[in-house]
């Protein structure tokens, strides 16, 4: 986030004071064009080599005041089809795969297991697996997928989840506004903190020895 926090902080001083208010800082610049390019960046590198999704940000964003919601998903939507089309560019050789980031042999092979299995229909296990995305998408090519039908199931997969988890917090926004916007700073550390203890744990449970079974892949 900070290069695209420090490039609107830069626009500020130079067209208008900046607010002295932290939390309404943070709250304007989510509503500036620099979270556009923000999310749109953070979503087409989480298809390539980042390892956290972008709705780890929007998420956090339903509870902000800020009108740009379904604008931002837009834009993660479009940095999805960006990275996945490079992706497809790069047709990353599946030995290299594991060596991204935060990936497991054993990911690759659970992603092999549902292509296998399902076809492009494998896709839909991916938003709540906890296998990331660009495993999907690295091992596409391998399986000569068409990019046109790729990408419209991978957005409508990705629309799907962010639907359900707006869904269920959208609802509570009135009573939580308040008190995200006070202690914003404060909250983003905590969910920092939350969701590296979930990526280590779901990066650990794909780890030596793991090996997928119809009871994994039904259960997790």
């Amino acid at each position: 986030m900070l290069p695209f926090y420090w490039l609107y902080r830069r626009h500020l001083k130079i067209n208008k004071k900046p607010s002295e208010d932290f939390n309404q800082d943070i709250e304007q610049f989510f509503s500036s064009r620099y979270t556009n390019w923000l999310v749109f960046f953070w979503a087409a590198t989480e298809a390539l080599f980042w390892f956290v999704i972008p709705e780890f940000l929007l998420i956090l964003l339903i509870f902000m005041r800020t009108r740009r919601k379904r604008e931002l998903l837009f834009y993660d939507i479009y940095g999805t089809i960006a990275g996945t089309i490079v992706a497809f560019a790069i047709h990353l050789p599946e030995r290299l795969i594991d060596k991204l980031p935060y990936i497991q042999p054993g990911m690759v092979a659970q992603v092999r297991h549902w292509y296998d299995l399902h076809g492009l229909i494998g896709l839909i296990y991916q938003p709540f697996s906890g296998v990331p995305y660009k495993v999907f998408t690295h091992l596409a090519p391998h399986y000569h997928f068409f990019i046109i039908t790729f990408l419209i199931f991978a957005v409508l997969v990705r629309i799907s989840r962010y639907a359900i988890i707006y869904g269920m917090l959208a609802s509570v926004y009135p009573i939580l506004h308040r008190f995200v916007y006070r202690n914003y700073p404060k909250l983003f550390i905590i969910g920092t903190i939350i969701f590296s203890v979930l990526l280590f744990k779901v990066y650990r449970s794909y780890g030596p020895g793991y090996q997928v079974s119809l009871v994994q892949l039904l259960f997790g």
